[in-house]
């Protein structure tokens, strides 16, 4: 039996004094520079793993997508990213995180062009200081997931592979977080 670690961090809401919003930043697959402050006002959903994790990982994100996102499903991933978000207001942005671990800046670059080829539409999160696995724990081989709010804020945590109690816990706090941002 595999074992599902869930944590909701912060279930009242937040007021902006009691928390700061966490500092994220890497590099995608086209060297360009990401961070989490770049999506404020939108709840964020960083799916990650490590190599092991890929293919469970891509899975869940698309089906995630999908869920906050209807008309994507069975579009190109050119054109499923640019879905609208369902009954409008506040989107939901599912990020795709490769957790590479700490390596040689010339490896970099042959990840980042492999990560490329593969997911030439989606921009991936390259995790090349083990930032994901330090600040929240990773269970390898299996998606891993964080959800911030609209303003940044760690509010859940799913290590490992969800279940179907924690996807609807994910859900549930997504369309809370969407809410909640409307009220601030």
């Amino acid at each position: 039996m595999k074992k599902v670690v869930i944590a909701l961090l912060f279930a009242l809401p937040l007021r902006a004094a009691d928390m700061q919003p966490v500092p994220l930043a890497m590099e995608n697959q086209f060297e360009e520079k990401v961070q989490l402050a770049d999506h404020r006002g939108s709840v964020v959903i960083l799916v990650y793993g490590d190599r092991k994790g890929t293919d469970a990982c891509r899975k869940l994100g698309e089906e995630l997508h999908v869920a906050w996102h209807p008309t994507a499903a069975g579009q190109p991933a050119d054109k499923a990213k640019l879905a609208p978000v369902a009954g409008g207001g506040t989107d939901v942005k599912i990020i795709p995180v490769a957790c590479c671990g700490k390596v040689p800046g010339a490896v970099r670059g042959v990840i980042s062009k492999q990560i490329a080829k593969g997911s030439p539409d989606v921009p991936v999160w390259l995790d090349y200081t083990d930032a994901m696995k330090t600040r929240f724990t990773l269970t390898s081989g299996e998606p891993n997931i964080v959800v911030f709010d609209a303003n940044g804020h760690l509010r859940l945590k799913i290590n490992g592979t969800p279940d179907q109690p924690a996807l609807d816990k994910l859900m549930k706090t997504a369309q809370a977080l969407r809410e909640e941002s409307k009220t601030r």
